[in-house]
């Protein structure tokens, strides 16, 4: 391996390392709470119609997960009291789910607050530099995936 090879993979792992760190600069997770229910939260947040309600297939839509994993993670959110999903009465095999009381001070603290405050400094960074990073995350991600599989 070359050296430049060497300090290239060197750069992009330290790189990942800082990802890591500013992820945990996010504000702590209520108890029982993990990330990926705050994914969920934020699709709810973004999608829900005038009801206040998601679909479950439009939820999954915006997260770009496997249903049953959405399923899976919404029902989680069912057990905390995060969420309540019901049925459509005009057609029981639409299931919807919206926020319960404490869903939405989740949301305004967790999911609005951090998005707005996160806007503000982001938009201060070339928005076709964000969009390479988040291009070159998934390839990173993709190229170790690979890597990592295969040992």
């Amino acid at each position: 391996m070359s050296d430049h090879n060497m300090n290239l993979t060197f750069n992009v792992l330290d790189a990942l390392e800082c990802a890591r760190e500013a992820q945990a600069l996010l504000p702590p997770l209520p108890p029982n709470m993990r990330s990926v229910h705050f994914r969920v939260l934020n699709a709810i947040s973004r999608i829900r119609d005038n009801s206040c309600s998601s679909r479950v297939s439009d939820i999954n839509e915006a997260l770009g997960f496997s249903l049953p994993n959405t399923t899976r993670y919404i029902n989680e959110l069912v057990e905390l009291n995060i969420v309540e999903k019901f049925t459509m009465a005009s057609d029981k095999r639409v299931v919807l789910v919206r926020a319960t009381e404490s869903g939405n001070k989740y949301i305004k603290k967790y999911v609005l607050r951090v998005n707005n405050d996160l806007e503000k400094e982001f938009a201060k960074i070339n928005e076709s530099d964000c969009i390479a990073m988040i291009e070159t995350i998934h390839k990173v991600y993709q190229a170790m995936k690979k890597v990592y599989q295969e040992i």
